[in-house]
């Protein structure tokens, strides 16, 4: 049976743009469109799918929608085509390091983002941004000193796993999602739902909801509607054992205490038990990698089922922190496996190319030499 039509104007409409406080006036375009959207606008499911299909098979970002699709009616393709549009990023920078990863400067009309994608053993994984710029002051990241232009729209972000997937080897096909690029995803919520609803839909991409990573850097309400309105997994950046620590760290930690952000986590796993969050630890030097950091940890994660990250920081100009050495690493990670918790190192990848996490920073890109 044919879906019911839509209107593509309500059906999508994006919100406002946080950055500039103008409202967009335009439909969502075509990455950023659910099946059942899509199947709204052509009036059949059959010709949504292929759509999709063609959209997610296409062995690089066509510059334009072609004028026919093969199993699409010309008349509603037509109608897509004007009402939903197609504006792919302009790659003005791309890198690669001698471990693989790679790093993308890329312009959405008039803002500019990085993203990386991350080879691994059979997969790939794509770091994404969620804003240009950020809204948050994280001391040990360089993204913090560009402040905030605007927030991504979904499509912007579909599209930086789409240029990503067609650029993955292909014996490392993509297959993660981590939002951990640049910018705060609970402060452009509405946009990353949307877009990982999108991501996780079939016939494609069909990525498992498990593969995509949201991660927070403990913005309270946001990560309370996100637990509750989404099957991805979630990850917090917490960073220190003591709030005075984290507010030193992250400035925002006034505003929501650790107690607060993990007292959520607990009352989701008491919800859903099966459900396996993440909490990341950046590790600095004379900081937070001492034992006794390492064991108030575990404690303040009992009765949370989340596996622990630890990354040594990523330095980048101007900072005055520095990571641990890999000795101090180990020893901390051995520390919390002692304890019976799922705890895993997340050595830099990209560091060199300045796309390891926490060195994004727009410029790096343009600023490096040639090699």
């Amino acid at each position: 049976m044919s879906a019911p039509r839509a209107d593509l104007r309500h059906a999508a409409e994006v919100r406002p743009d946080a950055g500039t406080g103008r409202g967009q006036g335009m439909a969502a375009r075509l990455p950023a469109l659910t099946v059942e959207e899509l199947a709204g606008v052509l009036g059949s499911a059959a010709r949504a799918r292929a759509v999709l299909r063609w959209l997610h098979a296409t062995p690089t970002l066509p510059p334009v929608l072609p004028a026919r699709l093969d199993g699409v009616a010309a008349g509603p393709w037509s109608a897509l085509r004007t009402a939903a549009g197609w504006r792919p990023p302009v790659v003005r920078e791309r890198r690669t390091s001698a471990d693989g990863a790679a790093k993308y400067a890329l312009d959405f009309s008039d803002a500019r983002v990085e993203t990386v994608r991350i080879p691994g053993r059979g997969r790939s994984t794509v770091c994404v941004s969620s804003q240009a710029g950020c809204t948050r002051r994280c001391v040990f990241c360089a993204t913090q000193a560009l402040g905030f232009a605007r927030q991504l729209r979904a499509d912007e972000i579909v599209l930086q796993v789409m240029l990503a997937a067609r650029e993955a080897p292909p014996e490392a096909p993509l297959r993660n999602v981590v939002f951990m690029g640049m910018g705060e995803p609970m402060d452009n919520l509405d946009e990353v739902l949307r877009a990982v609803r999108v991501l996780t839909q079939g016939p494609a991409p069909q990525l498992r909801a498990q593969a995509v990573t949201v991660s927070t850097s403990g913005v309270l309400p946001g990560m309370d509607r996100f637990l509750r309105e989404s099957t991805a997994s979630l990850a917090l950046s917490l960073n220190a054992t003591t709030d005075a620590l984290r507010t030193r760290l992250m400035p925002h930690g006034r505003i929501w205490p650790i107690a607060d952000l993990l007292g959520l986590l607990r009352a989701a796993a008491a919800r859903q038990p099966r459900r396996e969050h993440f909490v990341e630890y950046v590790l600095f030097a004379g900081l937070n990698d001492a034992p006794a950091d390492a064991d108030r940890l575990v404690a303040l994660l009992d009765g949370i089922g989340a596996r622990i990250n630890l990354i040594p920081h990523n330095p980048f100009p101007g900072s005055a922190l520095r990571a641990p050495a890999p000795e101090g690493v180990r020893a901390f990670h051995a520390r919390i496996a002692a304890h019976g918790r799922r705890v895993f190192v997340r050595w830099p990848r990209g560091q060199a190319i300045a796309a390891a996490c926490g060195q994004l920073a727009g410029t790096a890109c343009a600023e490096a030499s040639a090699g």
